[in-house]
């Protein structure tokens, strides 16, 4: 072992000894139990999962506003995603309907998502899409909403609702920083 890689698990060693499985969140919790069922990585792929919830939700309450792609002046849906995963190098598109091309897509199974996954949505019968959302874990997302004029968090719509879940689109490889496509 190189002695940068010792030092590294010394490192996390003690940061998961510090930290109580309740108060550290996800990753102590992984580290604490000593179980690393995704290999080497899946604490550096929560911790990034993490790091985009949080990026997610810091937007929660910013106005609505058509074609606006910021906090300073607010978001529509695709706005916020594409400001969302451009902290996390994924350059995408201002608009549903082309970042539904983007990436690979994804089993519409919960079991099968993953934060950072985008939920796209149309409305009636038709194909098109005309929503997106963000995926945040646990059945919900974060996307910002015509109707409540704000970015908000909801439970993921489910087969009654207006909007239709039309495909879901992984634009992160294993939820890490890298952009599928990129090597």
């Amino acid at each position: 072992m190189t002695r940068t890689i010792r030092l590294l698990v010394v490192l996390v060693y003690l940061t998961a000894s510090r930290l109580s499985a309740q108060d550290a969140g996800p990753v102590a919790s992984l580290l604490a139990k000593g179980s690393n069922p995704d290999g080497p990585f899946a604490a550096k792929q929560v911790a990034a999962a993490d790091s985009l919830v949080q990026r997610a939700r810091a937007q929660l309450g910013r106005r609505y506003r058509f074609a606006a792609a910021s906090p300073d002046r607010g978001f529509d849906c695709s706005g916020l995603v594409k400001y969302v995963l451009q902290a996390f190098g994924v350059d995408l598109p201002h608009n549903a309907a082309r970042i539904a091309r983007e990436g690979e897509p994804v089993a519409a199974d919960t079991g099968a998502l993953r934060p950072g996954d985008l939920l796209m949505f149309g409305r009636g019968r038709s194909q098109q899409i005309s929503h997106v959302g963000i995926y945040i874990g646990d059945g919900r997302m974060i996307h910002a909403s015509t109707s409540q004029h704000r970015v908000v968090e909801v439970k993921v719509p489910s087969k009654g609702s207006a909007l239709k879940l039309r495909t879901i689109r992984r634009v992160l490889r294993d939820s890490t920083t890298a952009k599928i496509g990129s090597e």
